[in-house]
């Protein structure tokens, strides 16, 4: 018996078919991966190109910031008028000035010169040359100025005895010793002799102050000052011959108006502060260190300082009063503030 004949089904088309497929998947990733590689490059290069443009404003940042903490020197200005100079004798004989439309180029690139040259002509170190003691008179010395320190008291009842405002002006001299965050010297001294400006600096600070008594530092703080017979109201603003109020700058201003941060600006006053102290005690006279807790905006403004200060501290100074009383206070042994490693 024969069996029945059936049509032979042909493959070729099916096996063309996926061939193109494969083809055109494989074309898809070959574009695919040579897009990556252009676009890698590309990025790649960019990147470089935008890294070299920060670097080099970075860098004119830095110097315009160094420049205008310093200063120009006297032959950094005649340097600069040379160059003024040539340059308008260029512009006489009719040569074209490089950038003049841009208001940026030639100007910018003397600058920038200058400012090297002051760089290169400041030393970067001087030989120091400490005072010498012998080993004997160091611990003397060191002895008597303790016993001179370990006297200072905070006092806040004052002498209407006149203080020599050459005596003031060594004390202020003498705190503008301090070390400071970037030798930045972040602090401005405002001596107040007038009566009239010491009465209004006293009425803000004790209108803050009895805020400050009342609700805003609460019941702990009253009773932790209650044994030093403090309070709200501060007659020795006015009473002191003198009111130092001690501004530090937490940035400045540059030529331009523009903010400029300082370093360590706290700290480096506080520093200041400390050193003015030890020079009043040496002095013979005497201080309170005073903290005007939400006054500052209004004293700054009663001195009419600029914006970048801020009030640190208010230091009445003078002579005490007669038969002046102090807390009987004791301060922590040695064994309990130091430690030897």
């Amino acid at each position: 018996m024969c069996q029945p004949q059936h049509p032979s089904v042909s493959s070729t088309p099916t096996n063309s078919t996926s061939t193109s497929f494969v083809n055109s998947i494989q074309t898809w990733h070959l574009n695919s991966a040579a897009f990556t590689v252009v676009a890698t490059f590309i990025f790649v290069q960019f990147r470089a190109l935008l890294r070299s443009f920060l670097t080099r404003n970075a860098q004119r940042m830095v110097r315009a910031s160094i420049s205008s903490l310093r200063g120009k020197l006297s032959e950094g200005g005649d340097m600069g008028s040379d160059r003024r100079k040539s340059s308008n004798k260029k512009e006489e004989n009719g040569e074209e000035k490089e950038y003049v439309d841009k208001g940026v180029g030639s100007d910018l690139d003397m600058a920038i010169e200058e400012h090297d040259n002051i760089l290169q002509q400041y030393p970067v170190e001087l030989p120091y040359h400490p005072i010498k003691f012998t080993e004997h008179e160091m611990l003397k010395r060191s002895q008597l100025f303790y016993e001179q320190m370990k006297s200072r008291r905070s006092v806040r009842c004052f002498s209407s005895k006149p203080v020599s405002i050459k005596l003031v002006q060594n004390l202020i001299k003498t705190a503008g010793t301090s070390p400071s965050g970037a030798n930045m010297q972040p602090w401005t001294f405002c001596i107040v002799q007038s009566p009239k400006i010491k009465r209004a600096i006293r009425e803000v600070v004790e209108e803050q102050e009895q805020l400050n008594y009342t609700r805003r530092m609460g019941a702990q703080w009253v009773l932790d000052v209650s044994h030093l017979n403090v309070n709200w109201n501060k007659p020795y603003l006015t009473e002191a011959p003198y009111l130092i109020v001690v501004m530090k700058h937490p940035y400045y201003l540059d030529e331009q108006g523009e903010r400029k941060p300082t370093h360590y600006s706290e700290q480096s006053t506080s520093i200041a502060v400390g050193i003015m102290v030890a020079a009043i005690q040496n002095a013979g006279l005497v201080t309170v260190v005073s903290t005007p807790l939400n006054a500052g905006s209004a004293i700054r403004e009663i001195l009419q300082r600029p914006i970048n200060e801020k009030v640190s501290v208010l230091l009445p100074l003078g002579y005490p009063a007669e038969g002046v009383l102090v807390p009987d206070i004791r301060k922590r042994n040695i064994e309990d503030i130091m430690r030897i490693y």
